[in-house]
């Protein structure tokens, strides 16, 4: 139900809204920061609130991973898969606009909004994220097969992005969360790659110019 709702809110947005419309300095806004939190916010109180009843610890995956170098491996062989789709669609798709809102240069004179965007994205939107797809749905979907539930929480994933030319990046980014998820048999792996990878995206582009 989330996904879905997350899904058509973000394909309606996306279709309706002039590509390159958003301001040059979304992420320099202290606004983008709190409504992130906040839509993100509500909504995982809406995942907690589908999971109540349920063990917490196992639903989530709230322990240690088998091996942390292991999942250390997965998630770099999944950020290496992602920025070389990455790098390959800028190539191939010149013309095309990035979905995936980053900042196009960096504004030192608005440093503290930016941090605070930094945590919305690099911390608490993966927390959401990750709690729905590789917490929640993937336990409801686990008893499919974990082939399954990986595959299913990424195409999900993918769609709650409302994504286009984006979409091989976030679905390969999808499948190496939902492997991790898989074999770590911990949602805590996950959460640390998803940060990683949304905020080293926001701190190349700020600093790089996107």
């Amino acid at each position: 139900m989330v996904i879905a709702i997350l899904a058509i809110s973000s394909y309606a947005v996306r279709f309706t809204v002039k590509s390159g419309s958003l301001p040059t300095d979304t992420f320099f806004r202290y606004s983008t920061a709190i409504g992130a939190v906040a839509v993100d916010g509500i909504l995982l109180a809406i995942v907690l609130l589908i999971a109540r009843g349920l063990p917490l610890r196992e639903t989530f995956g709230l322990r240690a991973p088998r091996s942390w170098g292991a999942a250390a491996l997965i998630g770099a062989a999944t950020l290496i898969v992602a920025y070389a789709l990455s790098y390959a669609e800028v190539g191939l798709l010149q013309d095309a606009h990035r979905e995936q809102s980053v900042p196009e240069f960096f504004d030192a004179t608005r440093l503290g909004a930016w941090v605070a965007n930094l945590f919305a994205i690099a911390i608490f939107v993966p927390i959401f994220e990750e709690s729905l797809c590789r917490g929640l749905g993937f336990s409801l979907l686990e008893p499919l097969g974990k082939p399954a539930a990986v595959v299913l929480t990424a195409v999900g994933f993918t769609l709650a992005h409302g994504v286009v030319v984006d979409f091989p990046v976030i679905l390969a980014t999808g499948l190496g969360l939902g492997y991790l998820r898989a074999s770590s048999g911990s949602l805590y792996p996950c959460l640390a790659l998803h940060g990683v990878f949304n905020g080293f995206g926001l701190v190349v582009a700020s600093l790089f110019g996107g």
